[in-house]
Parts: C-alpha cells; structure tokens; sequence
C-alpha cells in the first residue's frame, strides 16, 4: 500500500514517488522527493543501521538518476544535418 501524505487542506494524497501524474512527470521534483527520503531513511526507527543506511543509498542513487534526465530535459535537443 502507497504511503500517503496530506495535502494543504489535510486530506490525504498519494505520495509522489509511489504515484506518478502521466500528463505533469517532473523528474526534478521526483529527485527531490527521493533527497528527502534518504534523508529520513536515515533516521527511521523502524530498520537496523545497515537497512536504514541501505535504504538512504538507494534513494540518493534514484535522485541522481533523476536529476540527471532533468538536466538532459533541459538542455535543448540538437541534431546534425
């Protein structure tokens, strides 16, 4: 089952790395999400130190992963004739 955050309003919403919007993917906004799970990874209760530390590996591997395809949205496509 998906995480669920709240909204502004406090009523529950999907978290966005477990439920993507197809029509407004926005690959920095996931990258930041992930940074701040891996910041909370690291401080969860609920695991071992090597879990925990497992965990916050991986989601600053998928940040980077995902600032990287930002950075290549950004950059205008070139082509060569």
């Amino acid at each position: 089952m998906a995480e669920q955050s709240h909204d502004i309003d406090g009523q529950p919403s999907m978290d966005l790395r477990n439920q993507l919007d197809i029509f407004d993917h926005d690959s920095a906004r996931l990258a930041k999400a992930n940074r701040a799970a891996a910041e909370h990874a690291l401080t969860d209760p609920f695991f071992s130190a090597k879990v925990r530390q497992d965990r916050h590996d991986y989601y600053i591997t998928e940040a980077e992963r995902l600032e990287r395809l930002a950075a290549m949205a950004e950059k205008p496509a070139t082509t060569t004739a």
